[in-house]
């Protein structure tokens, strides 16, 4: 029996390093996407092929940051935080590169960033009262793809066609930041056994109170 016992301990060490090496590798890799944001801000409207190859790639690993941590089932709160943050530092500073490129008016600029920054401290509540994060469905993932879109034809197009382009992202992300408070609160009122755990959006958006299952974590509701 102490044999069964020390082989089932070194197991179980064995695989808790397993994890903790997953969990440092998806971090290193999802932080790691920031190393493109110089390379988009610096060619921005001046070389767009390196733009768009730059984009592509930012796009690529955070797909695959998310199929790793999903097969690992290390797809958690903290990690959907830490996604959500680089994506939006990420976006965030293209913007503002955008704006000192001549390509974006400043208005338009500080309605974004106001946006997610009101954003920001709703979802960072939601994470320190329930450690709940939201999983982002297509309306979440097409927003980061209009801007995708925006910033690869903008050299293309002229300036007037540019700035409409940038209002009807505005609107489409004013839109998306409605989706997502209302969301935010639907689980800041939810009873309060729902805490630890990724929502899905999209149950979010029919209405219930609470996620009858959560995509990841030990608390589930129904």
């Amino acid at each position: 029996m102490a044999a069964i016992d020390t082989v089932r301990a070194q197991s179980a060490h064995g695989l808790g390093r397993s994890l903790a090496s997953v969990d440092v590798g998806l971090t290193a890799l999802t932080v790691g996407r920031l190393v493109f944001v110089p390379i988009i801000i610096a060619s921005f409207t001046v070389s767009a092929p390196v733009t768009t190859v730059a984009l592509l790639l930012f796009i690529a690993t955070d797909v695959f940051d998310g199929v790793i941590a999903r097969r690992h089932n290390a797809d958690g709160p903290g990690r959907r935080a830490l996604d959500s943050i680089v994506d939006r530092l990420a976006v965030d500073a293209c913007l503002v590169g955008a704006y000192v490129a001549g390509a974006l008016p400043l208005p338009i600029l500080c309605a974004l960033l106001a946006r997610d920054l009101y954003l920001g401290q709703l979802c960072q509540r939601m994470m320190s009262e329930r450690n709940v994060a939201i999983k982002a469905d297509w309306l979440y993932r097409g927003l980061n793809l209009a801007v995708a879109a925006w910033a690869i034809s903008s050299p293309f197009v002229s300036a007037g066609v540019r700035v409409g382009l940038a209002l009807a992202l505005l609107a489409f992300s004013l839109f998306v930041a409605r989706d997502l408070a209302r969301g935010v609160h639907r689980v800041l009122n939810a009873p309060p056994q729902l805490r630890n755990v990724v929502v899905d959006a999209g149950w979010l958006r029919r209405g219930a109170p609470t996620p009858s299952v959560a995509v990841y974590g030990a608390t589930r509701t129904r």
